[in-house]
């Protein structure tokens, strides 16, 4: 009886001395945990957290540039152009002019990221700002996209997963086509509890109703397992719509992603976000202005936004009581060449 006793003892005091052993290699490792390298190694879908190899992603050489660019509250502004859109004197150009004659935005040239689609695009863009990254595609972007065109389609769904990637690194982001002007901060109207909050062509009154048609040239989303599966989705919906381009296929499955998957998709009034496509009355109140419903090409987008960068400027140096006069509400009459087109 008694050898029994010993020997259960001691089989006893062994299997304490592996846990204990076992809970200090683990007390360690995570005592060691470096999150940013951790979360490269990452794949979160369906809930669950799944190891993947970070070689196998286009964009693993993105991770130390997003540790840079990103706020105290992990998230990034980002917007993505071609030679077309890059090149002196084009969009880019009046892009970052809007944010040093914005009102109290010029800090946030320091968390843009400027994605490239071609070699030339990054070499200019690396000449005007600081934070840029090449994607590598096996497509020629160089050539102005017109929209809807095969290269067109193939841009927009290459950053959409290039996005899905970046909420994978615990980083939120705010996507702005680059035609969008940026006169005051935006982040006032990205709603908290909101997993998506998105422009809209056609607000309806209503930031809840999932009816409302949204804008993917200006949008917002929050890094978690919901929002990370959300672009998963919406990039395979590719498969199940083709040929069309991803604001109209987001269209088609928005409810799917709000019934069954639970994403919470805000809109906002476009007297906050405003563009060509619904106009804001109230210069006092505009955010950024989208020269979107724009049919007649990159010439007729930049000859308007110019117009009104340059009603903007003179619109900032008015001493206050002017700035609240009703004259400068209306500002339609500058969108001269650009024929509106509803989609």
């Amino acid at each position: 009886m008694d050898r029994e006793g010993n020997s259960l003892r001691m089989i006893a005091s062994f299997i304490l001395g592996v846990g204990a052993t076992l809970t200090l290699v683990v007390f360690y490792q995570a005592a060691n945990f470096d999150g940013e390298k951790s979360l490269e190694k990452l794949s979160f879908g369906n809930g669950t957290v799944n190891a993947t190899h970070q070689e196998q992603s286009p964009f693993s050489e993105l991770a130390p540039l997003l540790k840079r660019v990103a706020d105290e509250d992990r998230t990034i502004i980002m917007t993505s152009v071609n030679w077309a859109c890059a090149k002196p004197g084009s969009l880019l150009d009046l892009f970052l002019q809007s944010f040093q004659t914005g009102e109290k935005i010029n800090h946030f040239l320091k968390h843009l990221l400027i994605i490239a689609f071609d070699p030339p695009t990054f070499k200019r863009c690396k000449s005007v700002h600081p934070f840029c990254y090449q994607i590598k595609v096996n497509v020629n972007f160089t050539a102005e996209q017109t929209f809807n065109s095969n290269g067109y389609i193939d841009l927009v769904w290459s950053k959409i997963e290039l996005q899905r990637y970046i909420l994978e690194l615990g980083y939120n982001f705010l996507f702005t086509d680059v035609d969008i002007l940026w006169f005051r901060n935006p982040f006032k109207h990205v709603t908290v509890y909101a997993d998506m909050t998105t422009s809209s062509d056609q607000y309806n009154g209503d930031p809840d109703d999932i009816s409302n048609p949204q804008n993917t040239g200006f949008f917002y989303v929050k890094s978690n397992n919901r929002t990370i599966e959300m672009m998963r989705f919406w990039h395979d919906a590719r498969k199940r719509f083709p040929p069309d381009h991803e604001q109209n296929i987001f269209s088609k499955i928005k409810h799917e992603l709000a019934d069954s998957h639970g994403i919470n998709i805000q809109f906002v009034d476009p007297i906050y976000f405003t563009g060509f496509c619904q106009y804001s009355a109230d210069l006092t109140k505009v955010c950024t202005v989208h020269s979107n419903c724009c049919g007649d090409g990159l010439g007729a987008k930049l000859h308007d936004l110019r117009d009104l960068m340059d009603y903007w400027k003179n619109y900032t140096t008015l001493p206050t009581e002017e700035k609240n006069n009703n004259k400068w509400y209306t500002w339609t009459k500058h969108v001269r060449q650009c024929n509106p087109v509803q989609w």
